[in-house]
């Protein structure tokens, strides 16, 4: 049933009511409205934060940090990193041949040069040595044999073949007499036999002559064959010493003894193995066994190519590349007395093994060729350590090296978060204006000259600043400046 209103004019028209809103249009709305809210936040935490960045309200950042000159020393350092090695490692090779019967020294153990390690089987090194004295003993023979038959060319045929000679000459003299006076004879009383008899002797003796005069030629050119045949006998007897010469040695070899001081870092053979003389091998031979000169240690260091240039200005002669030699590299094993060698602070080393511990060391030689292997420009410097245990040290430890290359002393270092640029250029450093009140936070500013700088600190020179003196390394915000920025925020606030 439907109801109306009615007065006494009548009845009350009804009102017209606004169409409703659908449910796309109400959720777009909402969408909008929360969109606006958002900004609104986002524009109240930006302003917030910048305020808050502005004023600086923090302590810290309103009194600004400071730091405090000091006196003390100032080095300027190259680090580079390499490994510990023996100066000298010697592989021990073996010049004679046969089984190893005994070892009788083992990785570790400590030796003095001459000291027995390893021994091989002597039976077939003794028998070379027997065929060698045997061939010699031929030797000697077969030149003792030339040298007589050289005798003999020199004195025995040359004596007959000219006896020969002689009295061919005489028996022909004698012919031709008889052969002439033959002739000479008168018709009725000469021979035309005779003369013929005596003709045919002439010149028979004539050839024999000639063969005698053959004949000795012969024994001259025999002479020089048989001097040759001497010397080829000589060469053939020192051939045969020098073989038996060798074959005692590579006897003796069979006992393997230490040819240096020194620790024995390796042995490479086994009781029973039989193993090739080197003089019988196109490589030279089995290595055996490896000593190192445990008392002579050095780190071999990998230095960029940026420091090399510094290094060399701090190497002494003796390891620069060129030298020719005439500087040798002292043996030292006291640090005091390298320190007064080097007009720098020796290099410092340390090992993973022993971090507490620090050894001193000095350049012993700079590569002039960087190193191939590495995937940037590194040079070799090796660096010898001394004074230290040694027997701590192992070869194969990494090891950091530490160089000094400049050091200045007893001087005024600022911190260099400190050093700034000037109002009107030029560096220096700001300080607490002794003249303002402290709660105005007013600064100085200070024009100094820096020198020596290890990344952190630099060496101050100028009178100006005192050691003990406080110097601003983040800058204070002065009371002006927080009254400045407090207006400018009202009146932000005010125009918003």
């Amino acid at each position: 049933m439907r109801l109306t209103w009615s007065t006494p004019l009548g009845p009350v028209p009804k009102a017209e009511t606004a169409p409703r809103l659908s449910t796309a249009a109400q959720g777009s709305s909402t969408l909008k409205n929360t969109i606006i809210f958002f900004l609104v936040l986002i524009a109240a935490v930006t302003g917030y934060f910048a305020l808050k960045s502005q004023l600086r309200l923090t302590p810290e950042g309103v009194k600004g940090k400071t730091a405090t000159l000091v006196r003390g020393d100032l080095k300027l350092p190259i680090n580079a990193t390499g490994s510990i090695r023996s100066a000298r490692r010697v592989e021990i090779k073996s010049e004679a041949s046969g089984e190893v019967i005994e070892i009788a020294r083992f990785a570790g153990d400590r030796v003095k040069k001459g000291d027995f390690i390893i021994r091989l089987n002597p039976d077939e090194e003794q028998r070379s040595a027997n065929r060698a004295r045997l061939d010699l003993n031929t030797a000697e023979a077969r030149l003792e044999t030339a040298r007589i038959s050289l005798k003999q060319e020199e004195t025995v045929n040359p004596t007959k073949a000219r006896a020969a000679i002689e009295q061919l000459e005489q028996s022909l003299r004698m012919s031709r007499y008889n052969f002439n006076k033959a002739q000479n004879l008168s018709e009725s009383t000469r021979s035309e036999q005779e003369i013929l008899q005596w003709d045919s002797t002439v010149k028979n003796q004539e050839a024999q002559l000639e063969s005698a005069r053959a004949e000795l030629e012969r024994v001259r050119l025999t002479k020089v064959r048989a001097e040759q045949e001497v010397k080829q006998a000589q060469a053939s007897l020192e051939t045969a010493q020098f073989n038996l010469a060798d074959a005692e040695k590579r006897l003796s070899k069979t006992d393997i003894v230490a040819p240096i001081d020194g620790i024995v870092g390796d042995i490479r053979v086994q009781i029973g193995e039989v193993i090739q003389g080197g003089k019988t091998t196109l490589t030279g031979g089995t290595v055996l066994a490896v000593v190192l000169d445990s008392d002579n240690l050095i780190v071999r260091a990998d230095v960029d190519e940026a420091d090399i240039g510094r290094i060399l200005d701090i190497a002494p002669p003796w390891a620069r590349p060129g030298n020719d030699g005439s500087v040798a590299a002292p043996a030292l094993t006291d640090p005091a007395e390298a320190k007064s060698l080097s007009s720098t602070p020796l290099p410092t080393i340390t090992v993973e093994s022993f971090r507490d511990r620090e050894f001193t060391g000095l350049i012993q030689r700079v590569y002039p060729e960087p190193d191939p292997r590495a995937g940037v420009v590194t040079y070799f410097v090796d660096v010898a350590i001394l004074g230290g245990r040694h027997d701590v040290l192992l070869t194969g430890m990494r090891a950091d090296v530490n160089f000094t290359s400049q050091e200045v002393k007893n001087v005024v270092l600022c911190p260099n978060d400190a050093i700034r640029d000037g109002p009107l250029g030029g560096l220096g450093v700001f300080i607490p204006d002794p003249a303002a009140p402290p709660e105005e936070r007013a600064t100085k500013f200070v024009s100094c000259l820096f020198g020596l700088d290890n990344g952190n600190f630099s060496e101050v020179r100028c009178d100006d600043l005192k050691e003990g003196m406080t110097v601003y390394t983040q800058m204070p915000v002065s009371k002006e400046e927080m009254e400045s920025s407090s207006e400018r925020s009202k009146k932000k606030k005010q125009s918003s």
